[in-house]
């Protein structure tokens, strides 16, 4: 299947699309400003998570279901091979990251984007369970 737009406007599509206070981003500032916990935003550090907690050496991370590859060995892969290149490489480096980081003493959090967005409760409950192991 060919792109239904020239390059030029594909270039300018994909440049619209941020990686920093996203929806899901600051749906998650939210709540640990609601949670009362000391948390950074985009802290300068290895793997680039959303937030940490640094009293508690928590990182979290807060994925996107398309980008981040939510379910995606249960379902039909994209058509394109880049796309298919691009979610398994990103699917790849955040296992890397995780694992460095989790090395290197940090309790790494992955929250997906639909729980993020429609089950607040679920990933509260683990950023608490985290806190309470501190």
């Amino acid at each position: 299947m060919t792109d239904v737009f020239t390059p030029e406007k594909r270039s300018w599509v994909m440049s619209r699309i941020r990686g920093s206070n996203t929806k899901i981003d600051l749906a998650m500032k939210k709540a640990l400003s609601d949670m009362g916990v000391k948390f950074e935003m985009y802290p300068k550090m290895f793997g680039s998570p959303d937030f940490i907690i640094p009293a508690e050496k928590i990182a979290i991370f807060c994925d996107g279901d398309f980008w981040h590859g939510c379910r995606y060995h249960d379902q039909k892969k994209p058509a394109k091979k880049f796309w298919q290149d691009k979610i398994e490489g990103n699917m790849a480096r955040d296992r890397r990251v995780s694992r460095k980081l989790r090395r290197d003493g940090w309790s790494v959090l992955r929250f997906w984007e639909h729980d993020i967005m429609k089950n607040p409760e679920k990933y509260k409950r683990r950023i608490i369970r985290h806190l309470d192991k501190g």
